[in-house]
C-alpha cells in the first residue's frame, strides 16, 4: 500500500545569512510595536509619530463606531495625545507573529491596553483585551506602520473614563474621522 500523498510543502533551506536576516527584520518590526507601546504610556509623542508612515491607514471602527480612514500621521499623533493624556495606560504586547514579503510586512500583535483616572463615581480602570492586526513598509530603510487595525475580544471597566465631550477631542476627531479620510473616498 502506498502512503497517501501529502500536501505539506517540503521546509525550504535557508542560509545562515538568510536566517539572521529575517531574525532581524522580524526584530525591527517588533520593536516598531514596543516603541508605539511605550510612547503612548510616557506620552513620548515624538516617539508615537515615528511609528508611522507620513500618511497611514487606521481601522478602530471596533473602538470608535468609525469606518477605516487614511490619516497624516501629525494628526492621528494629536488625536492620541488629547485622548490619552487624561488617563495613565499601560499597554503590553504579546504572540507576535510576523509575516515578511521585501520591504513589506503584516504582522499579528496580542495587547493588553490599560487604562486608569481618578473618578468621583464609577471604575477608575478601562482595560482593552485583544491585538493589532498591523501592516509595515520599509521606508528610507526603517520599518513604518502602513495600517493600523485595532481590535479587542473584550473590555471591561469604565470607557466613561475618555471625555468625548472635550472639545479638543471633538474637534481632532472630526479630522481624523472627516468623510474625506474614509478609506474608499481618500488617498
Amino acid at each position: 500500500m502506498t502512503p497517501p500523498s501529502c500536501s505539506i510543502p517540503a521546509p525550504v533551506r535557508l542560509s545562515h545569512e538568510q536566517m539572521i536576516e529575517a531574525l532581524w527584520t522580524r526584530s525591527e518590526i517588533e520593536q516598531v510595536m514596543l516603541n508605539f507601546g511605550r510612547a503612548l504610556d510616557v506620552g513620548d509623542w515624538p516617539l508615537y509619530r515615528s511609528c508611522f508612515a507620513d500618511r497611514f491607514r487606521v481601522n478602530f471602527e471596533r473602538l470608535t463606531g468609525q469606518p477605516e480612514v487614511f490619516v497624516d500621521a501629525d494628526l492621528w499623533t494629536h488625536f492620541a495625545k488629547v485622548i490619552l493624556s487624561p488617563v495613565r495606560r499601560l499597554h503590553q504586547y504579546s504572540n507576535f507573529s510576523v509575516r515578511v514579503d521585501g520591504d513589506r510586512a503584516d504582522a499579528v500583535i496580542y495587547m493588553v491596553a490599560r487604562h486608569w483616572k481618578a473618578v468621583d463615581s464609577g471604575a477608575a480602570e478601562y482595560t482593552q483585551n485583544g491585538w493589532y492586526e498591523n501592516s509595515f513598509a520599509r521606508i528610507d530603510g526603517r520599518w513604518k506602520i502602513t495600517r493600523l487595525l485595532h481590535t479587542y475580544q473584550w473590555v471591561s471597566g469604565n470607557g466613561g473614563l475618555f471625555d468625548f465631550s472635550d472639545p479638543e477631542l471633538q474637534e481632532v476627531m472630526a479630522k481624523v474621522f472627516a468623510k474625506e479620510n474614509r478609506v474608499g473616498t481618500a488617498g
